[in-house]
């Protein structure tokens, strides 16, 4: 069995989160790197607005690829909070080109860079496809991520775009869309529609 090596910088912030948990001091870190890091592991208004998430869905897909028919698609979401509300894994129950998809996505709101995260999983794909950015300062139910789409057609990605609106405080409706790059030119691909159940 091999045991894996952490660089020093992994092992300065793992020992910070440690003694955060524990209550005590490492003598090798800062006080204000510990003060730091406790204040960034705390929640925050963002994530707030991520349990919202939480629940079952009906989510009904319109996908506009480029060059193909359009169709509209049905499936449910079930999101779950998760490590003390810092995220929420959905749990997706899709119809892809009239096939089953299931999926996993998981959002979060990281502290350090300030800015929403997903990391999403399906059963069609053994890659995940991963982005992030702000909340629209406008407009904070509104997240606008990006990422590098790696897919078969391209390995080596394509910028790609997620809007998210969250949903209200009363907990409403969930508007989703994708959008691709091909050839330079940004695509819309697809629209979601979530109602709560």
């Amino acid at each position: 069995m091999q045991i894996p090596v952490l660089p020093s910088a992994a092992l300065v912030v793992l020992s910070a989160l440690l003694a955060v948990r524990s209550g005590t001091q490492d003598p090798h870190v800062a006080p204000e790197t510990l003060n730091a890091a406790q204040r960034l592991s705390r929640t925050v208004p963002e994530h707030e607005r991520l349990a919202r998430l939480e629940g079952a869905w009906d989510v009904t897909i319109r996908a506009t690829p480029p060059g193909d028919e359009e169709r509209t698609e049905r499936g449910t979401v079930v999101g779950k909070a998760i490590l003390g509300g810092r995220y929420v894994v959905l749990n997706f129950q899709l119809t892809f080109r009239g096939e089953p998809l299931e999926a996993v996505q998981i959002l979060g709101y990281d502290t350090l860079l300030r800015q929403y995260t997903s990391s999403w999983r399906d059963d069609h794909s053994t890659w995940s496809v991963e982005c992030a950015g702000p909340a629209d300062t406008d407009a904070p139910e509104r997240v606008q991520l990006r990422g590098t789409l790696r897919d078969a057609q391209n390995p080596d990605g394509r910028p790609f775009r997620l809007a998210l609106t969250l949903p209200e405080a009363d907990g409403g409706m969930v508007a989703v869309s994708l959008h691709d790059t091909l050839e330079g030119t940004e695509h819309l691909l697809q629209t979601q529609q979530w109602t709560r159940r």
